[in-house]
């Protein structure tokens, strides 16, 4: 087993959050991850003894016991020379490293290999900062999903200075996807299920030109409305396909089924050399430097193109905008108190507008929040009146 974590660089706060999704665990169910492995070709009918995978955030292991199938499936077929260096898997929580340590130990054991394996193959560390020697295969996963807001100052700084892509307002699975990328060997593979907002956004910038200029993006299939994960994610998931060769045109599918025998079909299809017609996927040029990645049909596209080279922007013309209301604290206005009424709640009059409240902490905390503002007072009432 072997570890890489480092007391001076990273917390307790990011290290030993209390529960899995503080620290940005969300578990991918099992049929998407062998759906990622099928996309980018990890499958046991090639010598994947003789490639290298990575897996940088393993959590409760659902796509590095997959692969572990699939490589001892393999190696028994191909030969198991080079294991030891087939598969690096990193995690950085301890409780979960051990939970899934010892789950891959089991499988080894019961399939009749030798349990060291595992120390060679797993890391315990934060991925970010952890020495790896590349290159790698293939790399899949569900990066961690951390805002920036939650990264302490130092750590940031130092995934800052690490990492070029990680500017701006950008999330952890940022660097997640720059690092994994930079570790493909030559015609490998990233596999990743997260957040689309990278695509389109602000911070996504530095990283989709990164993507633009030295990557192609392969394949992008849009998550939004399918349940992806065991748990349900106010994220706006997609999987993508990125591989170290020259850019080309991206297969785009939206809102697939997650029927583990229509997932088997999808796969086969979006990585044939040709598409059937008629089909559900569309062909586009997606990528464009920094500018946000459009995944819509042609004419939309043109349609968008058009009106950005004939109009200004909304800053350009004098308008800010914003990301909305956010307070940047939650844990100082929400909370659950062993006062607190059910059925309290107030309506808040501010400049004209109004607004319905049902809180627990109503009474108390709307009060002291308003009780400095000018033209702002809450209005009590009993809940249904």
């Amino acid at each position: 087993m072997l570890s890489c974590f480092d007391q001076t660089q990273a917390t307790p706060v990011v290290q030993h959050p209390a529960a899995p999704s503080a620290r940005g665990a969300v578990f991918t169910r099992p049929e998407v991850a062998e759906f990622i492995l099928d996309l980018v070709g990890y499958t046991p009918d090639r010598p994947l003894h003789q490639q290298r995978i990575l897996e940088p955030s393993f959590g409760d292991g659902v796509f590095l016991l997959a692969i572990l199938r699939r490589l001892l499936s393999s190696a028994r077929r191909f030969g198991t020379s080079g294991l030891s260096e087939a598969i690096r898997g990193v995690e950085l929580h301890p409780e979960t490293f051990e939970a899934t340590y010892h789950a891959v130990v089991a499988l080894l054991q019961q399939e009749g290999f030798s349990k060291h394996l595992a120390d060679h193959w797993l890391i315990q560390g934060d991925y970010l900062l952890c020495p790896l020697e590349g290159p790698f295969h293939y790399v899949v996963g569900n990066p961690p999903y951390v805002r920036v807001e939650a990264i302490p100052p130092t750590l940031l700084a130092e995934y800052r200075r690490r990492y070029a892509t990680m500017h701006d307002r950008a999330d952890l699975y940022i660097p997640f996807i720059e690092r994994s990328l930079s570790l493909l060997a030559e015609g490998g593979a990233l596999g990743f299920i997260c957040a689309d907002r990278w695509a389109k956004n602000r911070y996504g910038a530095l990283l989709r030109k990164y993507v633009a200029d030295n990557f192609h993006l392969k394949i992008y299939l849009d998550m939004a409305h399918a349940p992806a994960f065991r748990s349900k994610v106010a994220a706006y998931p997609a999987i993508m396909v990125i591989s170290r060769e020259a850019p080309g045109p991206t297969r785009i599918v939206h809102h697939p089924s997650l029927e583990p025998d229509q997932l088997t079909q999808l796969a086969q299809v979006l990585r044939a050399d040709t598409l059937p017609e008629g089909g559900a996927v569309r062909v586009a040029q997606v990528t464009r430097g920094a500018a946000p990645w459009l995944f819509v049909a042609p004419e939309q596209r043109a349609l968008l193109e058009r009106l950005e080279r004939r109009f200004p922007s909304l800053e350009e013309a004098g308008c800010r905008v914003g990301i909305g209301v956010a307070t940047g604290a939650d844990q100082a206005f929400i909370a659950s108190c062993p006062w607190s009424h059910p059925r309290i709640s107030a309506r808040v009059r501010c400049g004209g507008a109004a607004w319905a409240l049902s809180t627990p902490l109503a009474r108390r905390v709307i009060s002291s929040i308003f009780a400095a503002t000018p033209g702002c007072a809450p209005t009590w009432r009993r809940a249904g009146r």
